[in-house]
């Protein structure tokens, strides 16, 4: 048996024949045909089956064997997935339920005898091929030693029986590296097979949201009607209208659709956050979409390793930052609105923060039960259960610490849609945030003295656990954090936690007390002042950027003080530098940043930011899940599929305002606020409606 299925091999992958022995003269071995060695007395005949039938040159045999991977290519470039043909596979016309599994393989290395310098990217080309695939300590490098290996056999095998068969038969070839002590093993587990039968069925859950979108999208239909009707007839004596009526024109899309594009007026020094919200949320999708096409299947990752150590990788590789200004915003509109709404009348703490959760909940709700039902139906492929499929039973699972915004402390590896950790953040932060307030109404300088005090303990806790851990001074975008982001010990340890991100959200605060007294005022900053303010903020975001180059270089020796100091300051400094600019686009001389920041365009498409904020990593993770063989990559390819990515959030964010965001605010105000009456289309609903984004920071 063992000669008929080296023969099978020899047709396409490197076998050769010397002095009466056979040799596979690959970096890995080949797969072989079927499951042959097993316990497994079904799996033992169906595989059998199919030898013979590959044998006979039966077509249904041939399908499964072409969709099988069979030498690895580009492994020293990179390429670490062998993929073959998973719709052949699953298509094939098999007497027995076809499975296709991605086996992953690893050799194990000796260290080698003449020690090259383990993190440079070239290679002497002479160099024996087993110095290529040792894993050195370099993290910014993909490990040339391990490769995943699409394998289609009989789906009665299981991944117990596949594996262990699958390591018996790779220390029985003869392989050159065997003289070189290079050892393999290799594992295959549930989440990397597939079978047809696969996401072929719906369950109540999923019903249950194609139920809920439909009756919404029916509600947004009749109420439009009835609005259009409503408004023809505006001539004639309005009769008096029920709380049901008014309920059901929440869902008006005419109403809702206008309220896009309405203006705050109370504040124009403001208007300007409108543009840097959407532009924000354009750079954290590109930022997004770079590090989903990285993490997938690549032929040239040796490329993406080259840019790791660029002089411009800090603005792709950084851009975490980005977020952070979101933190500004938010910080600053809580501040400059609660100061306000306290100025008008007493409000209940409790109250505000019940209204902060209930404009919230509704249309993140709806989103993660998207996740957890119809998303994981949109797409198939190798990849698609350990990427896309993983992260809809997290939504399953721990949907319910998502809504009590918990989960970036609680279940943080499995958190339901990883991007989601802001909203937590958020959340805490504008809780404490009212009680600042509060105190600053109470007593100027003590609250401004908290405020002060709660910036500067912000800023110690990352410095305090850089330095105790020994951690490094960022959250590098590496291999192994591109992969599993939601295991990785910094991304649980300092990225994600409230108490290490506050620091940009108070310093914002501080911006929002200080737009609170300057409204109604003349202020204007003279030229000269104005261009050194600029200047420098430029100059401390640019730093706070670029100086994060020093910790992507490899050759750049770990010191935990270093890290820590500057995991500490970078974070307030870009947030200084960003309320600088601001405060000069509004009160200087920034002409022509104010008037594109103000650009009208830019009003109902901050209002759709967290909409598209939600909603778009669901475009990106499927795409990356469904990579059926490895891609090249190129920037050119992730700004167009980034721009891509861009237009259909935006799409879909209007579609989920429209459906839940709009109407549900509606519905709460009126059920929860009855004697607050705001007449539609006013400013007053206006100004309701500016900060509805990401930070959503008015009541």
């Amino acid at each position: 048996m063992r000669k008929t299925l080296l023969s099978l091999l020899s047709a396409s992958a490197m076998i050769f024949v010397i002095k009466g022995e056979i040799y596979e003269n690959t970096v890995f071995p080949s797969l072989p045909v079927a499951v042959l060695e097993t316990n497994n007395s079904l799996c033992k005949r169906q595989s059998e089956t199919y030898i013979q039938n590959l044998e006979n040159f039966t077509m249904w045999a041939h399908e499964m064997w072409d969709a099988t991977a069979k030498s690895a290519a580009g492994v020293l470039r990179g390429s670490i997935f062998q993929m073959g043909h998973f719709e052949e596979c699953l298509t094939a016309k098999a007497p027995f339920l076809t499975k296709y599994c991605l086996a992953l393989m690893t050799a194990n290395v000796p260290s080698p005898k003449v020690h090259t310098d383990p993190i440079s990217l070239y290679h002497d080309p002479y160099e024996h091929v087993s110095e290529r695939l040792y894993p050195y300590k370099d993290k910014s490098q993909q490990p040339r030693n391990i490769i995943q290996v699409g394998w289609c056999i009989p789906a009665s095998c299981t991944p117990e029986d596949s594996e262990k068969f699958l390591n018996s038969y790779i220390n029985d070839i003869d392989l050159p590296l065997l003289q070189n002590n290079v050892t393999y093993n290799a594992h295959i587990s549930e989440i990397t097979c597939h079978t047809k039968l696969e996401n072929s069925q719906f369950f109540a859950a999923d019903y249950c949201f194609c139920i809920l979108t439909i009756l919404l999208g029916l509600l947004v239909i009749v109420s439009t009607l009835c609005d259009f009707n409503a408004s023809e007839e505006k001539d004639e004596k309005p009769a008096k209208k029920s709380s049901l009526y008014s309920y059901l024109m929440a869902f008006s899309a005419r109403k809702n659709f206008n309220e896009l594009t309405k203006i705050d007026e109370s504040n124009s020094a403001l208007r300007l956050l409108y543009g840097i919200r959407t532009l924000c949320i354009f750079c954290i999708i590109l930022d997004h979409r770079f590090g989903t096409f990285t993490s997938a299947a690549l032929l040239n990752f040796d490329y993406v390793e080259t840019q790791y150590r660029a002089p411009l990788a800090p603005f792709l590789f950084h851009g975490d930052l980005f977020v952070d200004t979101f933190f500004v915003l938010g910080g600053l509109l809580v501040c400059y609105g609660l100061l306000n709404q306290f100025d008008k009348r007493k409000v209940n703490p409790a109250f505000i923060i019940l209204m902060r959760y209930i404009r919230l909940t509704p249309v993140y709700a709806f989103v993660i039960f998207y996740y957890a039902t119809l998303f994981n139906y949109t797409g198939s492929g190798p990849l698609w259960k350990l990427v896309a499929g993983q992260d809809s039973q997290d939504c399953k699972d721990h949907w319910w610490i998502n809504l009590l915004y918990l989960s970036n402390y609680i279940k943080a590896d499995h958190v339901c849609m990883a991007h989601s950790w802001y909203l937590p953040c958020d959340f805490h932060y504008f809780i404490i945030a009212i009680f600042v307030c509060l105190l600053i109404k109470k007593d100027k300088k003590f609250g401004l003295g908290t405020l002060l005090l709660l910036v500067i303990v912000s800023t110690l806790i990352p410095f305090a656990i850089t330095l105790v851990y020994q951690r490094p001074a960022l959250l590098h975008f590496y291999p192994d954090f591109l992969t599993g982001p939601k295991s990785h010990y910094d991304f649980l340890l300092t990225y994600i936690k409230s108490h290490t991100r506050a620091t940009p959200y108070f310093i914002g605060m501080f911006a929002g007390y200080v737009y609170y007294k300057l409204q109604g005022k003349s202020t204007h900053v003279c030229r000269v002042r104005s261009h050194f303010l600029m200047l420098l903020s430029l100059l401390l975001i640019l730093t706070c950027i670029i100086g994060g180059a020093v910790f992507y270089d490899p050759y750049h020796k770990y010191n935990a003080l270093e890290s820590s100091v500057y995991a500490a300051l970078h974070r307030p400094a870009f947030a200084i530098g960003t309320v600088g600019i601001i405060y000069v686009s509004s009160y200087g001389h920034a002409t022509f940043i104010n008037r594109f920041l103000c650009w009208s365009p830019w009003i109902p498409l901050s209002k759709l930011v967290y909409g598209a904020y939600l909603i778009h990593m669901q475009f990106q993770l499927r795409a990356a899940s469904k990579f059926m063989n490895p891609t090249q990559f190129s920037y050119f390819d992730v700004i167009c599929l980034s721009m891509g990515d861009t237009v259909l959030s935006f799409l879909t964010a209007t579609g989920l305002y429209l459906l839940v965001e709009a109407p549900f605010r509606k519905i709460f105000r009126q059920l929860l606020m009855p004697n607050r009456v705001s007449p539609p289309e006013t400013k007053q609903e206006s100004r309701e409606n500016v900060s509805n984004g990401v930070t959503d920071s008015r009541l």
